[in-house]
């Protein structure tokens, strides 16, 4: 059994809760396909452009890193995954944190064209997936945190032997929002290719 792995009264293998919050190297939104309509705010930071041939490796943008020079970091949502009930939570570090909101309104205030009234972070979100969406959640969100879109701020980093272990089929194309004729699970993908071909599509 992994470090990743816990037991549950069955006997069962899963994939204990975990978070992660979005901390994109060009301070970009995530957008989470397994949870429709969900987008997620980095954690958004000026600093020094990096030039490198690596995208993942561009910290920020020549003209981002100007801009935001002086912008106190502003911390990226956080979702939050508990596989074994099938749910998760979306919180804005933002909210209700009247320093750091006062902090970016002055900001606006001498930087920017826009003002407001008023400023507050996204309230908090809670949802519950079937566990197709679930296990294709776990494998987008570890595929976010290879590729360094994502960081762990609780639990352990889930192993992927771990997320093809849980319950259920990994979904195809989960962030489709339009009617297709495509499997839906991505177990299907090379037999309906094989179909389509056939009968020459």
């Amino acid at each position: 059994m992994s470090t990743a792995e816990v037991e549950t009264t069955e006997g069962d293998l899963v994939v204990p809760k975990f978070a992660v919050q979005v901390d994109h190297p060009r301070n970009d939104d995530l957008v989470v396909q397994c949870i429709p309509g969900c987008r997620l705010r980095s954690t958004i930071r000026g600093g020094k452009p990096i030039e490198t041939e690596d995208p993942n490796e561009s910290r920020v943008p020549l003209d981002q890193a100007r801009t935001l020079a002086s912008l106190p970091p502003i911390p990226g949502m956080i979702l939050a995954i508990d596989p074994l009930e099938l749910k998760y939570t979306i919180t804005d570090p933002l909210r209700d944190d009247t320093d750091m909101l006062e902090r970016i309104m002055k900001w606006m205030k001498n930087h920017s064209p826009y003002t407001l009234d008023s400023l507050n972070g996204i309230p908090q979100q809670k949802g519950e997936l079937d566990v197709h969406r679930m296990k294709s959640l776990c494998k987008e969100v570890w595929h976010a945190l290879k590729n360094r879109h994502v960081k762990m701020v609780a639990g352990a980093q889930p192993d992927m032997d771990d997320i093809d272990d849980l319950p259920g089929k990994y979904l195809l194309n989960p962030g489709s929002v339009v009617m297709n004729t495509q499997p839906m699970f991505a177990q299907d993908w090379d037999t309906w290719v094989e179909k389509l071909t056939a009968s020459g599509g």
